[in-house]
Formats: structure tokens, C-alpha cells, sequence
């Protein structure tokens, strides 16, 4: 069995997803009778296998190949990894990410709350979510509490990465008291709830797959090598209850049930992702500048529709290259930028994460920031994540906590060794 902790280096995921993704997406082109609602589904984004191209193939490979000489040069250059920081308070962190997820969580329930009152109580809701999914979506969209209110949503699984690294870290060190790892206990377990249940009305179902990946990574950088592989397909299994909760609800005009839909609309993501990547190459359109590489600078300067408006004609000629969703990590930079500006991005990006990646094992702050990069990672064929405002404030919150759990000229009150069980 596979110990080393490399399996999870950015270059390893890179691999990992990008060959699992085009098996997949393989698998509707080979069984065109078995996967018949994938290949409806893909027709009626106006998409076809013949999106294929071979300069899209070829740049696809340059792009990897970009990436990976640039993360294995920057494992090369960079010093080995140094054990667990001696300026962190484990108790203290696990107190802050504890009051910050109850500040979290407690936002986005008076969100589902307040909609809920507007409509009738939570039964009212609960009716609209079965009637019409989409409909109880957009009401809590129309409801938001202030400005930016989504965001609060999607940093959530930041608290819960969080508090499982805590208790690794803690497991490991001893340096975790009692009152702390039951805090951490909860508040990933109240995330968890959260985000198994919330993402089946509001969407964003990528939420649980980052909180679920971002909180195993940072398990075993903790620990430096794979542990717990026996609880991968429990985590497999949870993000599927809430794929299908939701596919069920979204989807009742298609002929068939639940779950044969729902794996159906999931091999159906794995081509559309992968022909995305392809599109653009046979296509004339203007770059976008950025516009979707840093996406989350126009989120969070507010300055959406003063971009929108600005690249008006260049998003209208890019959006019919595109079918459902968005680019992979190797297209959107060459949509920006083109290829020069795309090649020197993806070095850029890649030392970043094999950066984070070396640095991985120093702390818990470094092991959950370097959870969240590897879940965006393995997001890679479907999206830009690592350009998605969701996943800066994961990374914002991450490093709050952290900055507040260092010492400051006190020492931490260290337990003794515990058991893991205990």
C-alpha cells in the first residue's frame, strides 16, 4: 500500500485527475446506448465530440509540461521541509477557528432562516425545495443579508479543514488540550452537516468535495504520509448523497431514476470539462486580460459590472466557445492571456503550490492552506478554482486563524500526550 505522502504533490494530483477525467469522460463516446442521458445532456449545451481539437491537444500538453518542469524545479531549489513551527499555539488556534466557524455558520443559518420567514417558516421552504429546487435557490440568492453575503457560504470549509488538521496536529504532538479537540470535533462536524445539507438547496456542491479533500490532505501533511485511507470512500460516498439529493431534485423531467441521472449528469461533467478545454483552439475571439484568471479581484473590489460592460464584446464571443461551466486550469490563463502570458501564469502558479506543498508539514496553518491548493487541484479540469473568490477567502480565513494562534511572549498551556482515541 502507498504510504508516501508525494502521492499528494501537485504535480501527483495533476496526473491523478486529469487521467481519471479523461477515462471518464471516454466512457460516453465508447457506450453511447449506457451513458445516453450524459451524451443528451452534453447535445443540449450545444456541444459534440467534434469540439476535439488537435492544437488544443497539443497546447494541453505543453501547459502540463510548463507546470511540471516549473514544480520540479521549484522542489529542487526550495529547502526540505522543517518540523512542526514552535510558535504556535494549538489551543489558542483551535479557540479562534472555533469562534470564527460559530461567527460562519451562524451568518449562513440567519440567512436560510430570514429567507425561510419570507416564505412561511422552514416547512414552507422544505415544500419549495421539493417542487422546485431551483426556485428556493434563487430566494435565498434575493435574500442575502449584506453585500458579498455569499462569501460567507463558501468559506466555511476553511473552519472545517481547520479543525481536522488541529486534531491531527494535535494527535501527533500532544499539544492539543481536551476542551480544544472537542471544540475542533465540533465545529467540523457541524460544517460537515452544513455542507452536506445546504449544498442540495443552494448549489456548490464543491464546497463539501473541498472541505472533504482539503481536511484529508491536511490529515496526512500533518503526518507527512498517507493515513487513514479506509475512510476515502466514506468521504466518496458523502459528497455522492449530496450529488444525487441535489440531481434528484433538479432533474425530474429526465427520464430515469435518481441515481441512474445522477452518475449519468457526473460522467457528463468529466466530457463537458474536457472538450471545454478543447474549444477555444478552433475559435477566433479577443482575450479577456485576466478577467477570468483573477476573477476574484473583480469580486471583491466590487467591480464586476464595470469589467462586464468594459469586455462586453469579448465576453459575448467567448461565452458561445464554452459549454457548460467553466475552462480548466490550463485553458482559462491562455483565454486571458493568450499562450506567452498563459505559459508564464502556470509557472508562476505552479511554483506557488509546490511552494505550499513543500511547506506543507510546518504547521497546521500550512498543512489546511495546502489542503485547500490540492482540492483545487484536483478541481482542475473543471474550473479555475484557484481564481474563485470562494476559495481566496478559504485561504483568508485559514491564515487569520493562524496569525492569531501564534505566541505572543506567553507560553502555550501544552497537555500531555494524548491518545488519538481519547
Amino acid at each position: 500500500m502507498i504510504r508516501s505522502a508525494r502521492v499528494l504533490s501537485p504535480l501527483a494530483l495533476l496526473i491523478v485527475v486529469w487521467v481519471i477525467t479523461i477515462v471518464v469522460a471516454l466512457l460516453p463516446l465508447a457506450f453511447p446506448v449506457t451513458f445516453d442521458i450524459s451524451l443528451a445532456l452534453l447535445r443540449r449545451q450545444g456541444m459534440t465530440p467534434e469540439d476535439f481539437s488537435w492544437i488544443g491537444l497539443a497546447w494541453l500538453c505543453l501547459a502540463f509540461g510548463i507546470f511540471a518542469v516549473a514544480s520540479l524545479t521549484t522542489l529542487q531549489v526550495m529547502r526540505p521541509q522543517k518540523p512542526f513551527r514552535g510558535d504556535m499555539d494549538f489551543n489558542r488556534m483551535a479557540r479562534i477557528n472555533f469562534t470564527v466557524g460559530l461567527g460562519l455558520q451562524g451568518i449562513t443559518l440567519l440567512w436560510v432562516l430570514l429567507t425561510a420567514r419570507e416564505l412561511g417558516g422552514i416547512g414552507a421552504l422544505a415544500v419549495l425545495v421539493q417542487l422546485d429546487a431551483l426556485e428556493a435557490r434563487e430566494q435565498l440568492l434575493d435574500n442575502t443579508l449584506f453585500v458579498g453575503m455569499r462569501i460567507i457560504y463558501g468559506a466555511l470549509p476553511a473552519v472545517g479543514a481547520m479543525a481536522a488538521t488541529l486534531l491531527a496536529a494535535g494527535a501527533k504532538t500532544g499539544r492539543l488540550g481536551a476542551t480544544e479537540r472537542r471544540m475542533s470535533k465540533a465545529i467540523f462536524l457541524a460544517t460537515l452537516v452544513l455542507l452536506l445539507i445546504l449544498p442540495i438547496v443552494m448549489s456548490q456542491r464543491l464546497l463539501l468535495l473541498q472541505l472533504i479533500i482539503a481536511s484529508y490532505v491536511g490529515l496526512c501533511m500533518v503526518h507527512q504520509r498517507l493515513v487513514g485511507q479506509r475512510y476515502v470512500p466514506l468521504g466518496i460516498g458523502l459528497f455522492m448523497f449530496t450529488w444525487l439529493a441535489r440531481e434528484a431534485l433538479t432533474n425530474p423531467t429526465v427520464d430515469g431514476g435518481p441515481l441512474e441521472v445522477g452518475i449519468e449528469k457526473l460522467v457528463f461533467y468529466f466530457l463537458n470539462d474536457l472538450l471545454n478545454s478543447f474549444m477555444p483552439f478552433g475559435h477566433d475571439f479577443d482575450h479577456t486580460y485576466g478577467y477570468f484568471s483573477f476573477r476574484f479581484l473583480v469580486y471583491f473590489t466590487l467591480t464586476d459590472g464595470y469589467f462586464a460592460t468594459l469586455l462586453r464584446d469579448e465576453l459575448d464571443l467567448i461565452g458561445a466557445i464554452r459549454g457548460g461551466g467553466a475552462w480548466s486550469v490550463f485553458t482559462t490563463p491562455y483565454v486571458d492571456f493568450g499562450a506567452v502570458g498563459a505559459a508564464f501564469y502556470l509557472t508562476i502558479l505552479s511554483v506557488l503550490v509546490t511552494a505550499a506543498y513543500r511547506k506543507a508539514s510546518e504547521s497546521p496553518v500550512s498543512a489546511a492552506i495546502y489542503g485547500h491548493v490540492a482540492a483545487a487541484l484536483l478541481l482542475s479540469p473543471h474550473t479555475m478554482y484557484f481564481g474563485h473568490a470562494n476559495f481566496i477567502a478559504m485561504l483568508i480565513v485559514t491564515a487569520v486563524v493562524g496569525a492569531f494562534g501564534r505566541h505572543q511572549g506567553t507560553t502555550s498551556r501544552v497537555q500531555s500526550p494524548q491518545s488519538p482515541t481519547s
